[in-house]
């Protein structure tokens, strides 16, 4: 096997509906399984079932159009402006609370996922083709995203819960940056964490998915794994400079001029 991208899955489209079908009986044991332990979630989860199989598909009508449309390039900036306002306004909806969210959430996820878009560009690590674009975007604003909602929400509950902390540091004249300084620190930890754990468990607890898709496609095992750790290069990296970023623009929020908490903290 060669370094290139192959045909992994050996059956067409209308074979692979067939054998989803078929696949299909996990459904029926799933649900068997929720309604013996009296869950209540047989209905939530066919319905997500559902809703996630119909976005799915869509996404690989539209896919398709891309990769065959001569304009592929105008369509995917539309796409990757769409990725930004979605993810900043969905993590904007975890900072509770905190007026105009989105002005910290969407600057914070798209300087994050640009400059690791940008390094993965110039380094030919993502080929400039839809088939690499889109993907690869998406995963850099999918974590950005998240690391982004990880930090603003434990940001605001250490500050919640260390207000007189805070206040008293305040008004001994200690500047807002160094008195948040703690709360910030905890807060990124908090995000960051679970990517860490990952990394320790590479290749033994489970195979990256990036890595799994790479090998069933056909690609040599050696320059699967390689491609792997670049993907997480850019998790990582992307990852702090969000979480960072973050926590610096809901100081501004947090704080106001005359170096005060809040009203609405």
């Amino acid at each position: 096997m060669g370094g290139g991208l192959l045909s992994g899955i050996p059956y067409t489209p209308e074979q692979a509906l067939l054998t989803m079908a078929m696949a299909g009986v996990l459904i029926v044991v799933a649900v068997a399984l929720m309604r013996m332990k009296r869950l209540g979630t047989e209905k939530e989860y066919l319905y997500a079932l559902l809703k996630g199989g119909v976005q799915i598909f869509l996404l690989a009508l539209f896919l398709t159009y891309i990769f065959s449309s001569p304009y592929w390039y105008l369509l995917i900036w539309i796409l990757l402006i769409g990725m930004v306002l979605v993810a900043g306004r969905t993590s904007a909806k975890r900072a509770s609370g905190m007026p105009d969210a989105g002005s910290v959430t969407t600057p914070a996820i798209l300087t994050g996922s640009v400059v690791v878009i940008v390094v993965l560009a110039l380094s030919g690590a993502m080929p400039m083709s839809p088939q690499f674009i889109i993907p690869l975007s998406g995963m850099v604003f999918g974590n950005s995203m998240t690391i982004c909602s990880l930090t603003s929400e434990r940001f605001l509950r250490e500050i919640r819960l260390g207000k007189d902390r805070v206040e008293s540091a305040l008004s001994l004249g200690i500047p807002s940056e160094i008195a948040m300084d703690e709360f910030g620190k905890q807060a990124i930890k908090a995000a960051i964490m679970p990517t860490i754990d990952r990394l320790k468990t590479l290749g033994i607890i489970f195979i990256p998915g990036a890595m799994t898709g790479l090998i069933m496609a056909g690609t040599d095992p050696l320059v699967a794994a390689e491609y792997q750790m670049i993907i997480y290069f850019m998790i990582t990296g992307g990852g702090m400079i969000t979480a960072a970023l973050t926590i610096y623009l809901m100081r501004k929020k947090v704080f106001t001029k005359a170096e005060q908490l809040a009203e609405w903290v």
